[in-house]
C-alpha cells in the first residue's frame, strides 16, 4: 500500500513535468518540484519525529509461573518540541503468548511523558527478557514507517509454582517420611520422650514429682522435636534423555516435581541441595540459613537442558568422597544400565535414594522403576504426558 502511494506520487510528478514541458507553462514545472520533494519532506519530518525520544519499563523482578502482573512503559520526551502521532510497544519473548499492541500517544509535550500499561503473562517457568521498547510513527503523508528501538531490557524471574503432592522424600525403614527425635531443651518440643535427671537450668515446671518421689530425686520431662530434614535433590538436565515441548515436557514436570520436593523441606523446616549441571552448573549447596528455598527456586528458573553429562562425574563432585547420609530424590528420565549404575553408586555412599523415572507416551518407565526398587531404591515411573497431581493422588512409592 505505502509503495503504490510512492509510485502515484513518482508518477503525478514526472506527468505535471512534461505537461508543462508540452505547454511550456512555468506554474506547472513548479507544481512538478514540489509534488517531487513532498515525499523527502515528509520523510525528513516523520523521522524526526522520534529522535531523542526515551522509554523505561517498571517490571516485577519475580514471578510465579501461570501468574499476570502489569508493566509499565513509561515514554518521555525531553526535547523542547511537541511530538505527535507516536506509538509505543514492548517486545516480548515467545513464550509470554499474545503480544501487546502498539500503544498510540496522540500528543507528547515537550519535556513530558506518557505511562501505559499491559499484562504479562508467565504461563511457563523461565527467565523472561523484556525488551527493547519500540517506537513508532508515520510521515505526514502516511508514506513512511518510522521505529526506533530503545534499549530498555529488563528480566523477570518467573519461578516454578509447587503442587500439593504427597511426601516424596524417600522413606526410611520404618516406612514413614525420614525423621528422628532428637533431645531438646525442656521447654522445647511437644512429643514425650522420656524422664531424666533434672539439672540446674532446667524449667521446675518440667518436674515429674511422681516419678521424683519414687527415686528420691529430682526427675524432669524430656521432651523430643521432628529433626529438620537436609536432603539432596538430583536433577537430570542431560538433553539427549528429555522429551516432549512446553508444560508436559519431561525438563518441565521434572522442574515442577524438584520445587514441591524443595517445597515440602522447607515447610518441615528444614532445607535441601540441588545438583543439576551440565556445562552450566545450576547446582545449590545444601544450606540451612535462611533464603535457600528462594536459592533454589531462583536455580530451578533458570534450569536449561545441558549438551554435556553432568553424571555421574558432577554428582559424585558435589556429595564428595565420605557423604553423610542423607535422603536423596532423583529426577531423570533416562533408564537402562546409566540409571541403574547412578542408582548403585547413590546407594553405595550409604544415600537413601527416591527416584522418579520421568516417561513419555512411548516410553514405558514401570519395569525400570522395579528394577530401581529391586536394587533397594523408592521408585515410581512419572506420567509426563499428563498433569501429576492426579497420578499424586494415590500414590504408592515401590520400596527395595
Amino acid at each position: 500500500m505505502l509503495t503504490s502511494k510512492r509510485h502515484a506520487l513518482g508518477w503525478a510528478a514526472f506527468f505535471l513535468f512534461f505537461v508543462g514541458f508540452v505547454l511550456h507553462s512555468r506554474q506547472l514545472y513548479l507544481l512538478s518540484v514540489a509534488v517531487a520533494v513532498l515525499w523527502p519532506l515528509s520523510y525528513w519530518l516523520g523521522r524526526r519525529k522520534l529522535t531523542g525520544l526515551d522509554a523505561a519499563r517498571i517490571a516485577p523482578a519475580s514471578m510465579q509461573a501461570g501468574e499476570m502482573a502489569d508493566v509499565d512503559i513509561v515514554v518521555k520526551n525531553p526535547s523542547s518540541t511537541r511530538r505527535l502521532f507516536v506509538y509505543a510497544s514492548d517486545t516480548l519473548p515467545a513464550r509470554a503468548g499474545m503480544l501487546p499492541s502498539p500503544h498510540p500517544i496522540p500528543v507528547l509535550d515537550a519535556g513530558g511523558e506518557q505511562r501505559f500499561s499491559y499484562r504479562l503473562h508467565t504461563p511457563l517457568r523461565g527467565v523472561y527478557r523484556l525488551g527493547p521498547v519500540c517506537l513508532h510513527a508515520s510521515d505526514v503523508l502516511g508514506l513512511t514507517t518510522f521505529t526506533r528501538e530503545v534499549d530498555a531490557i529488563s528480566e523477570v524471574v518467573v519461578y516454578p509454582m509447587p503442587l500439593i503432592l504427597p511426601p516424596l522424600w524417600p522413606r526410611v525403614a520404618s516406612g514413614r517420611q525420614p525423621r528422628r527425635a532428637v533431645r531438646a531443651p525442656s521447654e522445647q518440643g511437644s512429643d514425650f520422650f522420656g524422664i531424666r535427671q533434672y539439672v540446674p537450668g532446667d524449667d521446675p515446671r518440667r518436674i515429674h514429682w511422681r516419678t521424683s518421689a519414687r527415686r528420691d530425686q529430682l526427675m524432669t520431662i524430656q521432651y523430643a522435636h521432628e529433626e529438620a530434614l537436609e536432603g539432596i535433590i538430583i536433577l537430570d538436565l542431560f538433553s539427549k534423555h528429555h522429551e516432549g515441548e512446553g508444560e508436559l515436557s519431561t525438563l518441565e514436570q521434572g522442574v515442577t516435581l524438584a520445587i514441591t520436593a524443595a517445597r515440602q523441606a522447607e515447610l518441615r523446616d528444614g532445607w535441601a541441595g540441588l545438583i543439576a549441571g551440565g556445562e552450566t552448573d545450576f547446582s545449590v549447596l545444601p544450606d540451612s540459613r535462611p533464603g535457600q528455598y528462594g536459592r533454589l527456586q531462583e536455580a530451578l528458573a533458570r534450569v536449561e537442558p545441558q549438551q554435556v553429562d553432568g553424571w555421574p562425574d558432577g554428582v559424585l563432585e558435589y556429595l564428595g568422597p565420605s557423604p553423610a547420609r542423607r535422603p536423596v530424590i532423583v529426577i531423570s528420565p533416562r533408564g537402562g544400565r546409566g540409571g541403574i549404575e547412578m542408582a548403585r553408586t547413590l546407594l553405595a555412599h550409604n544415600q537413601t535414594v527416591s527416584w522418579f523415572a520421568l516417561q513419555t507416551r512411548g516410553d514405558d518407565k514401570s519395569r525400570f522403576a522395579a528394577l530401581l526398587s529391586s536394587i533397594g531404591c523408592q521408585a515410581r515411573a512419572v506420567d509426563c504426558t499428563g498433569p501429576l497431581q492426579p497420578q499424586f493422588s494415590a500414590m504408592r512409592v515401590a520400596h527395595g
